[in-house]
């Protein structure tokens, strides 16, 4: 990452991609060193910050299982809800998770599943296939001259067989 002339420094740069690689959000990320979403856009489109793009890209790439583990930690757990009466914590109660929280889980699994499914979809063929494509390749590729030779040879080693 190079200096710029707009604030972008290079540490600045790095905290930016920290703090979006910590809780996934760009707006929240450039407000936490000072700059805007905006310019944050436009340095990442920028031909010189192909880096800082890169990087970004690598921030971003893990907050999707980040989120999915925080859903199935409020799904098992619940929620922790504290209530208070004019200041004082009352009591602490855990209350279930949200429903539509238990669909997203669900769907997630889906996409789970029906990744497995494709994968085994693609199993490498068996030894068998393949050398009866290898033995059809070769009949494929042999020289049509040596053939007519093994031809000729055949037929006139017949008759000579056959007169003798």
């Amino acid at each position: 990452m190079r200096p710029q002339h707009n604030g972008w420094s290079p540490e600045r740069q790095q905290r930016f991609l920290d703090h979006l690689a910590l809780h996934g959000n760009v707006s929240a990320a450039a407000r936490a060193v000072g700059m805007t979403k905006q310019s944050a856009y436009w340095l990442r489109g920028q031909a010189h910050s192909q880096d800082f793009a890169r990087r970004w890209d690598a921030a971003l790439a893990d907050t999707g299982r980040w989120i999915e583990d925080m859903a199935l930690d409020r799904l098992r757990d619940g929620e922790t809800e504290v209530i208070e009466r004019e200041g004082v914590v009352v009591a602490v109660r855990r209350r279930p998770a949200d429903v539509r929280l238990l669909l997203f889980h669900l769907k997630r699994l889906e996409r789970e599943k029906q990744k497995m499914q494709e994968k085994q979809r693609r199993i490498p063929p068996d030894s068998a296939s393949v050398a009866k494509l290898r033995a059809e390749l070769r009949a494929l590729c042999a020289d049509p001259e040596d053939e007519a030779a093994e031809a000729g040879e055949g037929a006139g080693a017949a008759p000579t067989s056959a007169s003798g």
